[in-house]
């Protein structure tokens, strides 16, 4: 069957592509779309195109791979195929074609706008509801603009009031408790820390004791048993056998006569200092060693000079006394490092600070013992109260909320709170101290009311109005835009309302 291939350019709009199917003498036309652009992608095009054709009396089919021209082809009832090729091998729906008309006598001419369908004369009559519904939209859109143009053409006005703000002020007894979980009152929680530390130090020791501090002397006379041994060395033992035991030793070297009987004289000092060495005569009666058995001994006289002399003593009070010195310390150490522990907005009850256990104390020496110091080595526990003066405001502002009165309002930012230094801690580990606590309440505007007193009234009468009505720190401050217009607008939504805390 003949057909006729128009290509459409990206272009082309209903007028162009129409002009180009011109008047088709073909059974068929095939429209090519473009590979790219949006060429007469709605579907108002297409309906035109294709009453066109059918004025034409041609079967109008589509080459697109556009989706939204072959979705709008279809509903209309319009082949559409993805090549030229395909229209040829696909059927296509039978097209409604006019008849042809049978030919003309000689030197008769052809009517072609005969040919073409008439067109029908009878107009679509909406529904009467419809009829309304578009009068009344239309009016509506007219207004509408009016309005707009009202809005932009009307006045405008800024109202700044400043309410008058009162001070409110509360000193609050708190007791921070750490048993305590929450906010409840007049209580808030705490928080227990503890640290270990150490230290060690010493101290001069104040006792006084007696020690020995000269040792015996005297002499003793050897006898020789055998006549062999003749020879008796320096530090040869002798010692009592009765009485308290008392050691002493020869001084230096003596002989002897290789005789049985023969005797020789030797100086001895005790091996024990102090007056443990003073023995009467008679009682040195035995020698250490294996001289034991070739020689006796005896000490014709007393031996003296063992003497005795006062010495620095440990006392328990020497104890004492250094570690309260290192407590002392190592208390300003913890403090020191409880502080350490706290979080921003904390603080330590200084006087909550207390010693909790001893880990380990280590003396240098007991009581009693000579000595000249007392050393100690101590580790410690310690533990103080921890407060949070975030909770502390909590407490302050709910009170600062509870004195606001019915139409006002706390305002915001203008809370202050003063926690005073001095803190106690009772029996029971609660810390109690003092906050003050300051705000201002104001009293709560109305921006409608505002809006209808001043509504269409001269600056000063309108200043005068709000003054009357409100609670206000000074006279309003009001604006009108444009300058030059003597009032302010008539239409509350052109007003604007704006409320300035008092000194802010």
């Amino acid at each position: 069957m003949k057909e006729q291939i128009i290509h459409l350019d990206p272009h082309d709009d209903f007028n162009s592509a129409r002009d180009k199917m011109g008047w088709a003498q073909t059974a068929r036309v095939l429209l090519v779309w473009p590979s790219r652009g949006q060429v007469l992608s709605r579907r108002l095009d297409l309906l035109l195109l294709q009453r066109h054709a059918s004025r034409l009396g041609a079967h109008l089919a589509l080459i697109s791979t556009h989706p939204a021209v072959s979705d709008n082809a279809r509903s209309l009832g319009l082949p559409v195929f993805e090549t030229v090729a395909a229209s040829r091998q696909e059927g296509w729906r039978s097209p409604m074609r006019r008849p042809r008309p049978s030919p003309l006598p000689p030197g008769k001419r052809l009517n072609r706008a005969a040919l073409r369908p008439a067109r029908s004369n009878r107009r679509v009559r909406l529904p009467l509801w419809a009829r309304w519904a578009l009068r009344a939209l239309v009016f509506a859109a007219g207004l509408g603009g009016l309005a707009a143009l009202a809005l932009a053409l009307s006045p405008a006005a800024t109202v700044t009031v400043v309410p008058a703000s009162r001070t409110l002020q509360v000193e609050l007894d708190l007791a921070a408790d750490p048993e305590q979980a929450e906010v409840a009152g007049l209580t808030i929680p705490a928080r227990r820390v503890r640290v270990e530390v150490e230290a060690s130090g010493q101290t001069a020791t104040t006792g006084r004791r007696d020690v020995p501090s000269q040792p015996a002397i005297g002499a003793v006379i050897f006898t020789s048993l055998d006549g062999i041994v003749t020879n008796i060395p320096a530090g040869t033992g002798v010692r009592t056998t009765s009485g308290a035991p008392a050691r002493f030793r020869t001084v230096r070297a003596v002989t002897i006569e290789p005789r049985v009987g023969a005797a020789v004289m030797a100086e001895i000092e005790a091996v024990d200092l102090g007056p443990s060495g003073n023995v009467s005569g008679g009682q040195i009666n035995a020698i250490d060693g294996p001289l034991g058995l070739q020689f006796a001994v005896t000490n014709p006289s007393p031996t003296t000079g063992g003497a005795l002399s006062q010495a620095p003593a440990v006392t328990a009070a020497d104890r004492e006394r250094v570690q309260a010195e290192l407590l002392t310390r190592l208390q300003a150490e913890a403090v020191s490092a409880l502080e350490g522990q706290l979080a921003p907005g904390e603080f330590l009850a200084a006087d909550s600070v207390a010693l909790v256990e001893t880990v380990a104390e280590t003396y240098g020496a007991s009581v009693g013992d000579q000595a000249d110091l007392v050393p100690l080595a101590l580790r410690v526990a310690y533990a103080g109260t921890v407060v949070d003066d975030n909770d502390a405001r909590l407490a302050g502002l709910s009170e600062l909320r509870a004195r606001v009165r019915d139409g006002e309002y706390l305002e915001a930012g203008s809370e202050r709170f003063e926690r005073f230094p001095e803190a106690a801690t009772d029996g029971e580990g609660r810390v109690h101290f003092t906050l003050r606590a300051v705000g201002l309440a104001a009293p709560v505007v109305n921006q409608a009311l505002v809006r209808e007193l001043v509504r269409g009234q001269d600056i000063p009468r309108a200043q005068l109005r709000l003054a009357n009505a409100l609670a206000l720190s000074g006279l309003p401050e009001i604006a009108v835009a444009p300058a030059w217009y003597p009032r302010l607008p008539w239409m509350p939504f052109r007003i604007a309302v704006v409320v300035i805390r008092d000194g802010g």
